[in-house]
């Protein structure tokens, strides 16, 4: 699974149009591997706890924030993501510095497990995890 993981990114991404987010990854596979009791289902408390993990694999270099320093190697090859890595950066960026810290990473609202969870009861189920994968696919230009 390539990720990007916004898992915390992800978690943003489903509050960032379409235009802005990062191609070829899958919000929804993140939800997925969230599932960690293995029961079918993501809790909150699962997506939360996911989330928080992939922080010291998005800050790639080691600084203890999440910021664009992190996507230089993005960049270099895909320079027409820097809006995007802007816009997911600032979803996240409570102080405004252009700086996530693992703190606003946790203060953050899972908006895309709110936007999964379409029946409000704390859980992502198969289907609903479906139903996220085929909103994603036709937010995708061509799709």
């Amino acid at each position: 699974m390539r990720t990007f993981l916004l898992a915390t990114a992800a978690a943003t991404l489903v509050a960032i149009p379409a235009s802005a987010r990062m191609p070829g990854r899958d919000p929804a596979a993140m939800l997925d591997k969230a599932d960690t009791d293995h029961d079918g289902r993501i809790s909150r408390a699962e997506f939360i706890a996911a989330r928080a993990a992939d922080f010291a694999r998005l800050d790639r270099n080691g600084d203890g924030v999440i910021s664009r320093l992190d996507f230089t190697r993005i960049l270099k090859f895909r320079p027409q993501a820097a809006a995007r890595i802007d816009a997911m950066i600032a979803a996240m960026d409570s102080d405004h510095d252009g700086k996530v810290t693992r703190a606003e990473l946790a203060a953050a609202p899972p908006l895309l497990f709110d936007r999964a969870d379409a029946d409000h009861d704390n859980f992502v189920d198969k289907a609903e995890l479906a139903q996220l994968r085929t909103m994603m696919q036709q937010m995708k230009p061509g799709g």
